[in-house]
């Protein structure tokens, strides 16, 4: 399945709590500062940047504690050489995925109204990255106050190359270390996992595409400490942010007790489930099977997986999808080491976590022996499609 992308900006409360209104009402304004020359304005409470799409917090002027989302918004567009401005109305989306697609911008520069009412910045920290390859163009978005210190304006530019430090595609290679995963047959899941990783890498740096794996070896980097604790400063979740990828893609093989079969496929519960369809889709194409057995399965071998203690706060059990989203998936845990990369972390990578097969099951393994590479060939035809390459 290939995913259609809508041109949509989502407005979404940070916690998407219930009783949100949808367009916040107007705020009136008089006096001095930035927003004093404007007779109403909605304020802007956070931007945050999931995958290539943008999510625009408002701040509601009845509830400050509320973020509200609004329904439609009113692109203004200038580009180099343009005498007049350009307006398009766009749609917003319910999921963390269906924000604003940055990469299907044209270069230029951009403001936001809502109807008239402009969208107006109050001590925001700009914010920039970078999307991932398509036909040898990046686009990198710069987030900022306007020209006069408080319009909400996005600049987008055509470049080919990402600067140091950035990537387009952070790979996860599942446990590591002392903590093998599962095992029988003479296999480890750690092994496995990172042979199908490094396979992936390859693959990926042939299509052009700047690679970040979390390991290259046995050893996970930060030693027995990152072991225990991967939310520490230089390991696992920590090298997800300081990468800046766009997108993440967490390797695993599964455990089942040596009778279940198949894949199983996990995306954020705040995402809609198109990444893992187009996998799924692209893994069944090839003759592999789709395990359909454990709970919370929203399609064919693709799963939403909730935090146990946190079902109503819409957070992830999976703590490689949940703590390197951003925070706009609510990644707790990482805060609380690292609270001083809140200005970071307002975006993070979309992630999908793979279990490709069961270690445990003598059939599922021998298939893997002989056909893991189609495997990981397969899981990259369906990331392309979603991805619209």
């Amino acid at each position: 399945m290939k995913k259609t992308f809508v041109l949509a900006i989502a407005i979404i409360g940070l916690f998407l709590c219930d009783g949100c209104t949808g367009v916040p009402s107007t705020v009136a304004v008089s006096g001095a500062g930035p927003t004093g020359a404007y007779a109403s304005f909605y304020l802007l409470d956070q931007i945050y940047v999931y995958g290539e799409h943008a999510l625009i917090c408002l701040i509601n002027p009845d509830d400050n504690e509320k973020k509200d989302w609004a329904g439609a918004l009113c692109l203004h567009f200038f580009s180099e050489g343009d005498s007049e401005e350009r307006e398009t109305t766009i749609l917003c989306g319910d999921s963390v995925n269906q924000g604003l697609c940055l990469w299907n911008l044209a270069a230029g520069r951009y403001t936001f109204s809502i109807g008239d009412t402009f969208i107006i910045t109050a001590d925001f920290i700009p914010l920039e990255g970078y999307t991932i390859l398509r036909d040898g163009i990046r686009k990198h978005w710069q987030f900022f106050d306007g020209i006069d210190g408080s319009v909400l304006t996005l600049f987008i530019e055509d470049v080919s190359k990402l600067p140091e430090g950035y990537c387009d595609i952070y790979i996860d290679v599942g446990h590591g270390g002392g903590d093998t995963g599962a095992a029988a047959f003479c296999r480890i899941e750690a092994e496995e996992n990172l042979r199908a990783a490094q396979y992936m890498a390859t693959c990926l740096r042939q299509m052009g595409f700047i690679v970040v794996l979390s390991r290259d070896n046995a050893s996970i980097p930060g030693s027995k400490a990152a072991e225990d604790n991967p939310y520490l400063p230089g390991a696992r979740i920590d090298k997800a942010y300081a990468s800046m990828g766009s997108y993440l893609i967490s390797n695993h093989l599964n455990g089942g007790a040596g009778v279940k079969r198949g894949f199983q496929l996990y995306t954020s519960v705040l995402a809609d489930n198109t990444w893992g369809e187009c996998v799924g889709e692209a893994l069944t194409e090839i003759g592999w099977y789709a395990n359909n057995s454990s709970p919370g399965r929203v399609g064919d071998g693709t799963y939403k997986r909730w935090a146990r203690d946190n079902y109503h706060t819409g957070r992830d059990y999976y703590f490689i999808l949940r703590e390197t989203g951003g925070l706009i998936l609510s990644p707790y845990r990482y805060k609380v080491y690292n609270d001083e990369m809140a200005d970071l972390i307002r975006r993070g990578p979309e992630g999908i976590l793979l279990e490709y097969l069961y270690l445990d099951n003598e059939a599922d393994i021998a298939y893997w022996d002989k056909n893991y590479q189609a495997l990981v060939d397969a899981v990259l035809k369906g990331c392309y499609d979603y991805w619209q390459l």
